[in-house]
C-alpha cells in the first residue's frame, strides 16, 4: 500500500500519456510567465523610480514637504541645506538639482526636424560627493567645460539619445537642450522610469545656464530639488535625523535612505492605479494556471476511475488518494516552473534592454512565483479530487 503512494506512482500517472504532459507543461509555464512578467514589471517601476536614490551617495536626504514623488519639481532653498551643515554629527550637506518640464533634448539634424524629447536633467557641484555612479565620478573633469553633460545610454528614446554609441561617437552630435547648444562628453547608466524617458548629468554651473528661469528672480541654484547629508562615522543615523527635524522649518522633509525609497515606492503603489493593475495581472496569471492544472489532473483522475475505484473497494483511505494527487500536484508545478523561468528569464533580458528599466528576476521573484505555482497546482489537484472522493466505490466501475 505504501508503495503504490510514492513519487513513481504519482509519476507515472502524468508521464503515460506523454502528450497531455506536454501540453500541461506548457499551460503551466505560460501561467509562470503570465506571473513572472506582472512581478517583473511590478518590481521594475519600482526599482527603477528609486534607482535615482540608490545612486546617492548620502545617509540622510532632505525633499520639500510638498514633493509626494521624485518627478514633482517641488524645491526648498539652499538656506535649509545650510542649517542641515551646522547639525551636531553632520559631515557634509549637498545640493542635488532636477530639471523635467523645460528640459527638453533636441538633435540639430535635418532627418529628425526639431522635434525634441523631455529628459530629466540632473545638476550637482562637481566637488560634492553625492553619485554612488562610477562612470560619473570619474568623468567629472569632462563636465567642467561649459555647455557639457553627460546622457544616460539606458534612455528610451534610442535613435535619438543615441543610447548604443560608444564615447566617441556621442562627442560628435549636435544637440539642443532647453533652447542652447548642448555637447555631449560622455556616457553613464542611471535607467528610466515611467516619469523619465532618460537622463542627463552636469555641473550646477552648467545647469544654472540651461535652466534660468527656475527662479523667476535670482539665482537658479538657490533653490535645490534633494539634499544629500553625509554624518561623521561616529553619528547615530535615527539621532541625528531627529535631531534635523527640529532645527529645520516644517517645508522640508528629513528623510533617511529607507524612508526616502519607501515613500517614492508607496506613492506609486498606492497613489496610482499602477500597482493594483500588476496585482490583478499576478491574480489572472494564478487563475489561469488553476485552470489548466485542473484540467490536467481531472483528466488525469477520470482517466484511472476504474483503478481507483478498485484501491477504494480494498480500503485505501481518502488520506491515502489526496497524498497522491498532491505529489502528482507538485510533480506538475516543478515541472512547470523550470520553462517558464527560463522564458522569463530571457524575456527580463531583452524587455530591460528595450525599456532601459531594472527587470531583474531576483531571488524574492523566484521564490514568490515558485510558492504561488506550488499552491496553484496544489490547489487545482485538491478540486479536482472532490469528486472522487465523494463517490461510492460501486458507482466507479
Amino acid at each position: 500500500m505504501s508503495r503504490l503512494g510514492k513519487t513513481p506512482l504519482a509519476w507515472k500517472n502524468l508521464t503515460h500519456d506523454w502528450r497531455r504532459l506536454v501540453v500541461a507543461i506548457g499551460g503551466i509555464a505560460f501561467a509562470v510567465l503570465l506571473m513572472f512578467t506582472q512581478v517583473g514589471f511590478q518590481n521594475a517601476l519600482f526599482d527603477s523610480q528609486a534607482k535615482l536614490i540608490d545612486d546617492l551617495q548620502g545617509d540622510i536626504f532632505l525633499v520639500s514637504r510638498a514633493k509626494f514623488t521624485l518627478a514633482a519639481e517641488k524645491r526648498f532653498p539652499i538656506s535649509r541645506l545650510y542649517q542641515a551643515q551646522s547639525c551636531p554629527g553632520v559631515q557634509g550637506a549637498y545640493p542635488v538639482y532636477s530639471e523635467l518640464t523645460t528640459s527638453v533634448l533636441r538633435k540639430i539634424d535635418r532627418g529628425l526636424g526639431n522635434k525634441g524629447f523631455p529628459i530629466r536633467s540632473i545638476g550637482f557641484q562637481l566637488s560634492d560627493p553625492v553619485f554612488r555612479i562610477p562612470a560619473v565620478n570619474k568623468q567629472l573633469d569632462r563636465l567642467r567645460s561649459p555647455g557639457t553633460a553627460l546622457i544616460d545610454r539606458k534612455s528610451k528614446r534610442k535613435k535619438f539619445v543615441f543610447a548604443r554609441d560608444n564615447d566617441a561617437q556621442l562627442t560628435q552630435n549636435t544637440l539642443e537642450l532647453a533652447n542652447k547648444k548642448l555637447r555631449l562628453a560622455g556616457a553613464f547608466e542611471l535607467g528610466t522610469d515611467f516619469a523619465h524617458d532618460g537622463n542627463l548629468v552636469m555641473s550646477a554651473e552648467n545647469f544654472a545656464r540651461f535652466f534660468p528661469h527656475r527662479m523667476r528672480f535670482g539665482d537658479p541654484l538657490s533653490v535645490i530639488d534633494i539634499g544629500v547629508v553625509h554624518l561623521l562615522p561616529d553619528a547615530d543615523l535615527y539621532a541625528t535625523r531627529d535631531i534635523l527635524e527640529q532645527m529645520l522649518a516644517e517645508d522640508v522633509q528629513v528623510l533617511t535612505r529607507q524612508q526616502f525609497r519607501k515613500s517614492e515606492i508607496d506613492f506609486w503603489d498606492e497613489s496610482t492605479p499602477i500597482g493594483t493593475i500588476f496585482l490583478f495581472g499576478k491574480i489572472i496569471g494564478f487563475i489561469v494556471g488553476m485552470v489548466i492544472c485542473y484540467q490536467v489532473i481531472y483528466s488525469d483522475i477520470a482517466d484511472h476511475m476504474p483503478e481507483f475505484a478498485t484501491l477504494k473497494a480494498m480500503g485505501y483511505p481518502a488520506s491515502y488518494f489526496v497524498r497522491l494527487i498532491v505529489v502528482e500536484a507538485l510533480l506538475l508545478a516543478i515541472v512547470g516552473f523550470s520553462p517558464g523561468t527560463a522564458v522569463s528569464w530571457l524575456l527580463y533580458a531583452w524587455l530591460a534592454g528595450q525599456t532601459g528599466l531594472l527587470m531583474t528576476m531576483t531571488s524574492d521573484c523566484l521564490l514568490f512565483v515558485l510558492i504561488a505555482t506550488i499552491v496553484m497546482c496544489v490547489a487545482s489537484g485538491l478540486l479536482a479530487l472532490r469528486k472522487l472522493l465523494a463517490a461510492d466505490p460501486a458507482s466507479l466501475f
